[in-house]
């Protein structure tokens, strides 16, 4: 979850909130969101971190990770991660990130599978399921503190 917000002329001064991006990004850490990030052509990349609004609580806005694009078949199977059936390192997931229930995606043109790095403490497609473009809002391009 995200706490304060500050504007910054094309990007934005977010406060986390909440454990689920642990490590990279801990409760209360400062981050830097690039708001012009994907204007277009520009589309997120695999494990990039990205600001989006809940889509089932409109106003409620995450910091999660990409790991699924557009037109892939994205897997979690015994903590796994897979595209297309073969296996992808999570160098950012914590080596003692325990498995978690078994999950499969087919994001649509314009369609991310996004999860926390903290998949135990996380609230993320795993729940909602894939989020559009058009929900994310800004790409993470910097931690403060």
């Amino acid at each position: 979850m995200i706490g304060r917000i500050l504007d910054i002329a094309t990007a934005k001064l977010v406060q986390v909130r909440g454990a689920s991006m642990d490590p990279a990004f801990p409760d209360g850490s400062w981050v830097v969101v690039n708001r012009r990030a994907y204007r277009w052509p520009n589309k997120p990349q695999r494990f990039d971190v990205v600001r989006f609004e809940d889509p089932v609580t409109p106003g409620r806005w995450f910091l999660k990770r990409v790991v699924g694009l557009p037109d892939e078949e994205v897997s979690l199977e015994d903590g796994q991660l897979k595209i297309n059936g073969s296996e992808i390192p999570e160098p950012h997931v914590p080596d003692s990130e325990s498995p978690t229930s078994d999950h499969s995606w087919w994001p649509c043109t314009n369609e991310y599978v996004l999860l926390g790095d903290n998949r135990a403490a996380s609230t993320d497609s795993r729940k909602f399921g894939t989020v559009s473009l058009g929900a994310i809002t800004g790409k993470v391009t910097r931690r403060l503190r």
